[in-house]
């Protein structure tokens, strides 16, 4: 037999481990339906596939740094002891052998026997360490152990899945309870993973987190526990890890991945990370909890940009959750009392008179007390809890009313704001071309404002919808550009006439020379590709004149006019 075969599929896996990374061996040993046992030259275990524990069923502790001559005892179908699995001397060779794990003749049955094949790793002349592999000689065992494998990791990355995942984590709850023990679990989203998958397509999305999956491992302790959890999601549960340790955990994740470039036929893309973390100790109620709380927090690193972090703050979280579930039963006493308000606010030309072009328009609540409340009070809650359908709905309807009723030299024309989860609904865009239609209202008198995010989030249905609308007769505006990280890869997909320059960038354009710039650099690009500008924030005629004078066609902001209620119409509107 030669020193290094035949090996088996493992076996070959292990051999190729010393020209890949070794997260990358970890992840390919851990699919293969033997059990691989790897040590160094002295016999002392340094790696150990999930199948070797299943396979010996816990008759031997077999874990990284344990001597395996003294760990694994083997005996013949004889009942007596083997010599060690290692061979001591000078001739070290290869062999194999079937065993058992236990003395077979006793009171109880031992497990059916095993086959061990021993490889020796040799440089040079010299012993560089064993691979063993473990196999099952029974071949319903060996398929029961595969399918279980299979129902508790992830096919793509071969990283345990959710399952397994919380199965570990309610094992380290219930441990919690010596108040001594401490762990942080991570909740991981790939920033814009999206955009890779439309853009290069599902094959390079898939190869992308197989990639990154092996560069975060590579950060990790070999007792951390690391699982995809979602389609773009992962989570790491740091065993007996202090916040000040996984800060330094946190910080190799974040430089590993700011390192990482995926080569994919051709094109270089860069990926970012938003972490949640949250302590798991004797406070912590429930995995459902941990894992929710770590969501949140990773949701609101997300929220902020790339490449940040957010440790969970239960009282705060608590309470903003409290706040939003209240707000949800407003809401729905507000459809249904007809106490949402519509206000308006004029966007301007900055040629000749600064004439109103149209208006865009904003939704407001009636308190019960009378009190008018802003949108940025009930709206997050409507879009957390899937109610911002029923309001864009509303809007859509009442604004149309309206429309419909103006008489004389008014007859104005408005913009409306599309929410993320209306433009993801296929029932949508029939019925706003039903509302249309019953209203009478002409088309060309109605644009439709969908955010940068929101339109990404939903590009297919975006794109329908837009077309759609546009055939009709409608006009479409890109609210926020430039606000987000991939502004100019979607600009060409979507086809709308006009740009909202985000208002961060117009505000202090006048002071900041490169808010300045960004104006102007936005403003020309549209020009290119025939769209007009429209600049948010003004609030000054100082910043509406530099404006003017750089080329933006339309300006709305409090320098110009706040919103206000719609002027009432006879329509009982």
């Amino acid at each position: 037999m030669s020193e290094l075969g035949p090996l088996t599929l493992a076996g070959h896996a292990q051999a190729a481990a010393g020209r890949i990374s070794g997260a990358a061996a970890e992840l390919a040993l851990g699919a293969v339906a033997d059990g691989v046992l790897v040590t160094d030259a002295s016999g002392r275990i340094t790696y150990c596939n999930p199948l070797v524990a299943e396979l010996t069923g816990g008759a031997a502790s077999l874990l990284p740094g344990e001597l395996l001559n003294e760990r694994l005892s083997l005996w013949d179908e004889h009942g007596e002891r083997l010599p060690p699995l290692l061979l001591e001397g000078v001739d070290v060779s290869s062999h194999e052998l079937t065993a058992y794990l236990q003395c077979p003749g006793g009171d109880q049955d031992p497990p059916p026997p095993l086959s061990l094949s021993v490889n020796v790793v040799r440089e040079g002349a010299a012993v560089e360490g064993f691979v063993v592999i473990l196999r099952d000689t029974s071949a319903a065992r060996r398929l029961s152990s595969r399918l279980s494998w299979q129902n508790t990791h992830d096919a793509l990355t071969h990283l345990p899945n959710r399952q397994l995942f919380e199965s570990e984590l309610q094992q380290i709850l219930a441990a919690c309870e010596d108040r001594r023990r401490h762990h942080v679990l991570l909740y991981l989203d790939v920033y814009q993973f999206k955009v890779v998958n439309d853009t290069l397509g599902y094959r390079a999305g898939d190869q992308l987190l197989v990639q990154l999956a092996e560069v975060l491992a590579a950060c990790l302790a070999r007792g951390d526990l690391f699982a995809r959890v979602g389609s773009d999601e992962f989570a790491i549960l740091l065993r007996d890890c202090s916040i000040e340790e996984a800060r330094r955990v946190v910080l190799r994740l974040r430089e590993a991945v700011k390192a990482f470039s995926f080569q994919w036929e051709g094109s270089d893309s860069r990926v970012a990370l938003s972490i949640g973390a949250v302590t798991v100790d004797h406070h912590a109620s429930s995995v459902s909890q941990l894992l929710a709380s770590a969501n949140d927090a990773c949701s609101a690193a997300r929220d902020q940009g790339r490449n940040r972090v957010k440790l969970f703050s239960d009282s705060r979280k608590v309470l903003e959750k409290r706040r939003q579930t209240i707000w949800v039963a407003e809401i729905h006493a507000a459809l249904r009392e007809d106490r949402l308000l519509l206000h308006r606010q004029p966007v301007v030309s900055l040629a000749g008179e600064c004439a109103v072009h149209h208006y865009e328009v904003l939704v407001r609540m009636r308190g019960l007390d009378g009190d008018v409340i802003p949108p940025g009070m009930f709206l997050p809650a409507a879009e957390r809890y899937g109610l911002i359908e029923e309001v864009d709905r509303w809007v859509i309807r009442r604004v149309f009313q309206h429309m419909a009723a103006e008489q004389g030299g008014e007859q104005a024309s408005y913009a409306i704001n599309i929410s993320g989860l209306s433009l993801g609904d296929e029932s949508f865009v029939e019925f706003v071309l039903a509302e249309l239609a019953d209203a009478g209202v002409a088309p060309s008198r109605v644009q439709f404002e969908i955010t940068e995010t929101s339109a990404i989030n939903n590009l297919q249905r975006a794109l329908i919808f837009i077309h759609r609308l546009r055939a009709a007769g409608c006009s479409f505006a890109l609210d926020d550009f430039g606000q987000g990280a991939s502004s100019l890869a979607y600009l060409r997909q979507l086809p709308v006439d006009y740009l909202k320059i985000d208002g961060s960038f117009v505000r202090n354009m006048l002071e900041d020379e490169i808010d300045s710039a960004m104006v102007s650099t936005i403003d020309h690009l549209a020009k290119q590709m025939g769209i007009s500008t429209i600049a948010e924030y003004v609030e000054s005629p100082e910043l509406m004149e530099r404006l003017r004078q750089m080329g933006v066609d339309y300006a709305q902001g409090f320098g110009i006019a706040a919103a206000a209620e719609f002027p009432a119409v006879d329509s009982g509107f």
